[in-house]
């Protein structure tokens, strides 16, 4: 397979992954969080239905940690590939275009991070994660900040991935439409962001 293939079926993989299952991952993980709005026992509750779910370690390999390996790892291989397409795209989009790649860079670590110190330790602990330990973690400075860059890394990612999929798999074609998805998808950021960092003040 001739390298410009290859990379041809690499970017549609990465950018479906993007979209499913982790993009929709992404909003039913904001969702369940957002019961810490509610209160810490409905959060706990919550928390307590979706760990107790049958066959839950596989489920999450499957549809969640596998997915984001294989998207990163396609992602990595693409940043190590590509360059900025300065003569095809307007300066605003380059920048979209590196911010992209930087946030995924960012969102990786963060997930990583994020995923260890909550789920995977309290599953190796054999405990739950609950709403207190969340309130702990985030009532330190430098936690809070850490997962203020990191949602606001992940839900741009997510958000600017969606104007990218949508130009991958031929959805939005010509400037106009181009433009218009643009709008939408960053209107989607800023709500996301806010949902996102919301979230995290309802736990401290």
């Amino acid at each position: 397979m001739s390298d410009s293939a290859s990379s041809f079926w690499l970017k549609r993989i990465q950018s479906l992954t993007g979209i499913f299952p982790i993009g929709i991952f992404l909003l039913q993980h904001l969702f369940g969080n957002s019961y810490a709005f509610v209160s810490p026992e409905k959060f706990n509750e919550h928390s307590e239905f979706l760990t107790s779910l049958p066959l839950v370690v596989l489920i999450e390999l499957s549809t969640i940690y596998f997915p984001i390996i294989l998207h990163a790892s396609l992602g990595l291989m693409l940043i190590y590939r590509g360059q900025n397409n300065f003569y095809n795209y307007s300066k605003f989009r380059n920048w979209m275009f590196f911010f992209q790649r930087l946030t995924g860079l960012l969102a990786l670590v963060f997930i990583c991070v994020h995923s260890y110190t909550t789920r995977i330790s309290s599953f190796l602990a054999g405990h739950d994660f609950v709403y207190d330990d969340m309130a702990l973690k985030l009532s330190q400075p430098a936690w809070f900040w850490f997962y203020f860059v990191g949602v606001i890394a992940v839900v741009y990612h997510f958000s600017n991935g969606i104007w990218s999929f949508l130009i991958t798999w031929g959805l939005t074609v010509g400037p106009k439409v181009q433009r218009m998805s643009s709008a939408i998808t960053m209107g989607l950021f800023v709500f996301m962001s806010i949902w996102g960092v919301s979230i995290l003040l309802a736990f401290r």
